[in-house]
């Protein structure tokens, strides 16, 4: 696809970075004003690699309106034809739109909940996925300026589109039907209501099923990464069962809130493997958040998958088009002789 037909989305999360973590851990915040910046700095970088037009969710903010306010580019910015509820499902339905549209690349900024969202309706569109929320297993901490290059040569064909790899999920099933995924983990808690969603007290966890265990990971997923690390392309994830007895391992659940639990046993997962949950009452987490729970019977089955978005590792793109010579000078100004 040429540069200048090629269509970036960006979805930029206001709400990003706000939970209750920064009530009970020295987490940082992402303000608005730091996200229009980044945003500006996305905007700097596709017009580098001569990118034409972006598309975006509209946000009670205006993140991506007053990031383009005054820049002087050949970018033209397009709000999504949404009408918005500032709720998550906005950001699903804008990335619905972006995949159904055609769009090339889709840039987010936000923590694992927002890419969670967006996961729901990508489809097979590349992600870029800039870390601006808590705990931020899934997207990268990045600068918006490589970030928006990395999206333009993905987007534009400059680079091979197999720079976006497959990710894992973890897929919720209730009573045979697929009711939500998960990027990074699922728990399984003892907490008799969702109330304010994030999850920060390790004492009501009962099970975990982790689909990343990276070391370095911040929250739930570091109780895997401390007990098997295993790669993000690692095709592997872990089941783990807590309680008041056990082998103790550190969890770092906030940044700043590392505590110590109790894992009773654990297994690894291989894609294809189910995990039936049988505690009842139970509240279902995804991603550090409760969004299900459950008083009695039915069914309820985590399953591993292969059918995660496609994510972009930024710095790896970069040392592609460096040893190719494509960042010597603005790609949009560069004739077919220097490619």
């Amino acid at each position: 696809m040429a540069g200048q037909e090629a269509v970036v989305g960006i979805i930029a999360n206001p709400a990003a970075g706000k939970d209750i973590r920064r009530l009970v851990a020295p987490a940082s915040a992402f303000d608005n004003n730091e996200k229009v910046k980044i945003v500006r700095r996305v905007l700097a970088g596709l017009a580098f690699t001569g990118i034409r037009r972006v598309r975006f969710l509209p946000d009670s903010y205006q993140i991506v309106g007053r990031a383009a306010d005054g820049l002087h580019s050949d970018v033209e910015i397009e709000p999504l034809p949404l009408a918005v509820h500032f709720t998550v499902e906005d950001t699903v339905r804008a990335a619905g739109l972006l995949a159904e549209s055609g769009a090339a690349c889709i840039v987010t900024l936000g923590g694992d909940g927002t890419n969670r969202a967006v996961a729901k309706a990508c489809g097979d569109v590349p992600l870029i996925a800039i870390a601006t929320g808590t705990n931020n297993v899934f997207p990268q901490m990045v600068d918006g300026t490589l970030a928006g290059i990395a999206a333009g040569l993905i987007a534009s064909g400059h680079v091979p589109s197999t720079l976006a790899r497959r990710t894992k999920r973890l897929e919720i099933w209730l009573d045979g039907e697929l009711a939500d995924i998960a990027l990074v983990d699922v728990a399984i808690s003892q907490h008799p209501f969702i109330g304010t969603r994030a999850i920060w007290d390790p004492s009501t966890v009962h099970e975990l099923v982790l689909a990343r265990t990276e070391p370095g990971c911040i929250g739930l997923s570091s109780i895997g990464a401390h007990l098997c690390p295993l790669a993000r392309e690692d095709e592997r994830g872990l089941h783990i069962h807590l309680g008041d007895q056990g082998q103790p391992v550190s969890a770092i659940l906030a940044p700043g809130l590392i505590r110590t639990v109790r894992v009773q046993r654990w297994r690894a997962l291989r894609c294809g493997d189910a995990v039936e949950i049988a505690l009842r009452p139970c509240t279902v987490a995804v991603d550090g958040e409760r969004e299900l729970h459950l008083e009695r019977g039915g069914s309820l089955e985590v399953r591993l998958t292969g059918r995660g978005p496609r994510l972009v590792d930024v710095r790896e793109v970069l040392w592609h088009a460096a040893r190719a010579g494509l960042l010597r000078s603005p790609i949009g100004a560069q004739g077919e002789d220097d490619r």
